[in-house]
């Protein structure tokens, strides 16, 4: 294989390469290792297909470049010979190249120490190529003798996998790889090519003295063909895979699953000062809550669907309807003059809706707030005035259809604070605070939970217990929690450059927006951008926001494990998830509820709940933080219970601002609190 066979015996073969052919293997390896780098990018971000098929592909569309450049570079040779391919070998060689790639992709994204991950994954990925290539060779069938200069096949190896390190180490940079897909596309590119053709440079061709020569003749038109086939397949699945996948997050994004209807982030996009061409009308159903309490969210789904569906069917063409809350939809006229026909349909939506059966038998009632337009009014004015009518109607217990009067439905106080949500958020008026966890036994600084407050400059300082219902009620909290996500990403990197080590921020997500895909998409995203590991964001989740679909919701928990970020399951023991779901819930972090610690130190009949929810969590290998110490002797009698207890509270610390809490933190040495 490596020895020089006898110059009397035989005679080397000098061949000249085909420049067409080697234009083609560069543009072939070009575009599989750019369609590879997209289809890896697409992994990094939340998507409706799961990391495993982006991987998967990225490292198909990476192996098949580099199997058809080998075999196009093949062609390229121009030899005195005739050459034949045998399929079931060149089909074979694809195998250690595919998985080779696979698993190096895989450990690009591992624990691994950086360096030792590319370093790996880089060699890896040089000896799958090194494996194709031996049994491509074999897969040549040439009446020949071959002889391999060992040489050139090493340097080979060593300038690919150079080449393949530096690739792996701009992919996993944090950042990302947009800004760096041209050197991350010729790394991988010249580093195939300097393998492959160092590879055939080293490789010698002998035949015996007074054999017959013929001319170059390469018997590769099926491979040709099919590597033609694979290049249009490649540029088809990654079209395909990523138009699908754009599609189900444009969808999920602003279409309602349950009614397929708009959603309110559609309709916010319609909201303009500019000057309404027709009316707003608002339906509300303010018992729904109540019924699904009653019956089950099952049968709540059900009548909305029904509401849903029957509010479709009576839609006049020039009008568009919405689900704009969880109890909520909305119709926007986009025609002028059509005033008195969308009154009538309203008429006629009132009698089919009374028709229901809840409302038949009075369980629910409903208002539908009409807002009128006239020469001024703005669809945002018309938008708030149907607000006020349906908010005064669920307040003075006025039912039907109603028109917006000025003189009757003044600003309520709920709209003073939706109306100002967005200027309080730009102001700082709204901000946050951070109240320290600290370890029991050991007073180990373990992080902290930012809270959300607000001080308005009319209304003074207004509860969370207060403005959180309002907002959650009227969808707004998504758009605050995605704020909260957003500072507590900045706060993180602003210590962290400062030297301040906060080891995990725990944040509160709201209800339904546990299985919004957008939520996912923005953890990642910011904890990209500012290059910290996702471990150091916990989420707080209550039971009640997993009761409607729990399903759904483990889901959506599972997915965050994937990602890298804690769960922790808030107020637990106060809400409706069974012992058995908890076994299926993915999270690292159980806490008590400040109900159960407010009447300790107890006797043990009256802390015997107390105690339960402790044994529960400690074999499931869970942290327990118990929320809500403010005293020592609570401390000492639930140290006396379980002595690795995380504790949160008055007693070590209110929620402090960020000043409040640097100085908190510096001053803590003396307090005897330890740091990680």
């Amino acid at each position: 294989m490596f020895s020089t066979p006898d110059y009397k015996e035989y005679l080397q073969l000098i061949g000249s390469f085909s420049s067409k052919m080697i234009l083609v293997s560069v543009l072939v390896i070009a575009f599989a290792s750019y369609t590879t780098l997209v289809l890896y990018e697409r992994m990094l971000k939340p998507s409706f297909f799961k990391r495993e098929v982006w991987l998967l592909l990225a490292s198909l569309a990476l192996s098949f470049g580099i199997w058809a450049t080998h075999f196009l570079a093949m062609n390229s040779l121009l030899l005195p010979v005739e050459m034949h391919v045998h399929y079931g070998w060149a089909f074979i060689c694809i195998v250690p190249i595919f998985f080779a790639t696979l698993l190096a992709f895989q450990l690009v994204r591992s624990p691994m120490k950086a360096c030792w991950r590319h370093a790996v994954g880089a060699a890896l990925i040089a000896q799958g190529m090194s494996a194709m290539q031996y049994l491509g060779m074999k897969a040549i069938i040439v009446d020949a003798l071959i002889v391999y200069d060992w040489k050139l096949l090493i340097a080979g190896n060593l300038i690919g996998g150079l080449l393949v390190y530096l690739a792996l180490r701009e992919i996993s940079n944090p950042r990302g790889i947009s800004l760096s897909i041209a050197f991350v596309m010729f790394f991988l590119t010249v580093g195939t090519l300097s393998l492959h053709y160092l590879g055939i440079f080293g490789t010698n061709y002998y035949i015996e003295e007074g054999q017959a020569l013929h001319e170059s003749v390469m018997h590769m038109e099926i491979m040709n063909a099919l590597i033609g086939v694979g290049v249009g397949l490649l540029l088809l699945g990654m079209l395909l895979t990523s138009y699908i996948d754009r599609y189900v997050d444009y969808w999920l994004r602003y279409y309602d699953v349950l009614t397929k209807l708009p959603n309110r982030r559609n309709w916010e996009r319609c909201l303009a000062e500019d000057v309404a061409t027709g009316g707003v009308a608002i339906w509300n159903f303010p018992d729904l809550p109540r019924i699904n309490q009653l019956y089950g969210y099952t049968e709540g789904d059900k009548i909305l669907k029904q509401i849903g569906a029957l509010l479709a069917k009576w839609k006049p063409s020039y009008a568009q309807l919405y689900r704009v809350s969880g109890n909520r939809f909305l119709f926007c006229v986009e025609q002028t003059g059509r005033t008195t026909d969308f009154y009538k349909n309203l008429v006629i939506m009132q009698s089919e809706i009374d028709q229901l059966l809840p409302i038949k038998s009075q369980e629910m009632r409903y208002a539908c707030g009409l807002a009128q337009a006239d020469q001024n009014k703005s669809v945002k004015t018309l938008y708030k005035e149907a607000l006020m009518v349906i908010e005064q109607a669920a307040a003075s217990h006025e039912w039907g259809l109603l028109t917006f009067d000025p003189v009757i439905h003044g600003k309520s106080y709920e709209q003073d604070v939706l109306r100002d949500i967005s200027e309080a958020l730009d102001e700082r008026h709204i901000y946050l605070v951070y109240q320290p966890k600290v370890k029991g036994a050991t007073h180990e600084f373990v992080g902290v939970e930012a809270l959300l407050r607000w001080t308005h400059p009319k209304l003074g300082s207004i509860p969370p217990a207060t403005f959180v219902p309002i907002l959650e009620q009227e969808g707004r909290m998504g758009e605050v929690t995605d704020w909260i996500i957003r500072e507590v990403c900045r706060q993180i990197h602003n210590w962290d450059s400062q030297g301040i080590h906060v080891p995990q921020v725990a944040i509160n997500i709201p209800g339904e927006y546990v299985t919004e895909p957008r939520l996912l998409n923005l953890l990642w995203k910011e904890t990209n951008a500012y290059r910290f590991d996702p471990s150091r964001i916990e989420l707080e989740i209550t039971e009640t926001s997993t009761a409607k679909s729990t399903t759904q919701a483990i889901a959506a928990m599972k997915q965050f494990r994937r990602y890298g970020f804690s769960i922790a399951l808030d107020d637990f023991g106060t809400g409706v998830s069974s012992l058995s779901f908890l076994q299926q819930m993915p999270i690292t972090t159980l806490k008590i509820d400040k109900s159960f610690t407010d009447g300790v130190p107890a006797p043990a009949k009256k802390s015997a709940v107390l105690n339960a929810i402790i044994a529960i969590g400690c074999p499931m290998d869970l942290t327990i933080v118990v929320e809500g110490v403010e005293r020592l002797e609570q401390v000492e009698f639930l140290l006396d219970m379980k002595s690795d207890l995380t504790f949160q509270g008055y007693y070590f610390s209110k929620p402090l601002t960020v000043p409040q809490f640097e100085k908190w933190l510096a001053n803590s040495n003396k307090l005897g609190f330890v740091h990680p």
